[in-house]
């Protein structure tokens, strides 16, 4: 590229070189576009984990196009298995020991393998998913549902998520045949672990915004003139003017003795 716009004229590889950079900042900025805000996910938004299925021989359990992904439906709620975005904090989910779930995380156990799950990264109609190795401990009768999820996010978007279980630190089995799922999560703004996303919730609350700073100059404008007027009309005014008359006594009284 070089050597081709070094036998150009000056004028013709200045347009060339400005149109190369222009493409490359087009190609830039829809690479970095960001989402539609109905699309990005918003604090307390409920984020559905699935798992593909699996069978007895601890294979995939498949449909005829591709894995079928599966969640429970949690006793405590009703609704299906989920971390809430932005919250840090636990997360639970009883599920019948019967549940096509439940023995998924049994063949996980029994065949020493992490179930593989997954989470949309946005809420687009067809989103990409980030995957979730899940490694489940246990035995045959119990399964030690307690996990810790970190999870990353960025103007509303997933950009990296982990769950991992907690050794040696089985749930109590409550009730019989049920099995439950404890999940404490711990959301990070951006791609470090340094900004805790509730951290950068509670900063950006205390950001003054634009128009916010403008009302305060002109409310502080108008304070200092009230406060300025009356001191003058109330303290200056009266004080020369009594100056004035005593100077003007003190003339006529001048006069009157000559």
């Amino acid at each position: 590229m070089k050597l081709i716009i070094g036998r150009l004229p000056a004028s013709l590889a200045v347009a060339v070189a400005v149109a190369l950079l222009a493409a490359a900042a087009g190609v830039s900025a829809r690479k970095q576009q960001p989402l539609p805000a109905h699309d990005e996910y918003k604090l307390n938004d409920e984020i559905q984990i699935e798992c593909i299925q699996t069978n007895d021989a601890g294979g995939r359990a498949s449909t005829e196009k591709s894995a079928k992904y599966l969640t429970p439906t949690c006793m405590e709620t009703r609704k299906p298995l989920h971390v809430v975005y932005g919250y840090d904090g636990p997360i639970q989910c009883s599920v019948s020991n019967d549940d096509p779930f439940h023995r998924t995380m049994q063949h996980s156990i029994a065949f020493d393998t992490p179930m593989q799950c997954r989470i949309a990264r946005n809420k687009m109609a067809s989103p990409k998913h980030l995957l979730l190795p899940v490694r489940v401990e246990g035995n045959s009768r119990r399964v030690a549902g307690s996990f810790n999820a970190v999870l990353h996010a960025q103007n509303g978007n997933l950009i990296a998520a982990a769950v991992y279980p907690v050794a040696d630190h089985a749930l109590p089995q409550a009730v019989a045949g049920v099995s439950t799922i404890q999940i404490w999560q711990k959301w990070y703004d951006g791609a470090g672990l340094s900004t805790l996303m509730a951290t950068r919730r509670h900063e950006d609350e205390f950001i003054i915004q634009p128009i916010v700073a403008l009302m305060f100059c002109v409310l502080t404008a108008c304070v200092v003139y009230v406060a300025g007027r009356v001191y003058v009309e109330s303290s200056v005014i009266p004080r020369a003017v009594q100056r004035h008359l005593a100077e003007n006594d003190a003339v006529s009284e001048s006069k009157k003795s000559q």
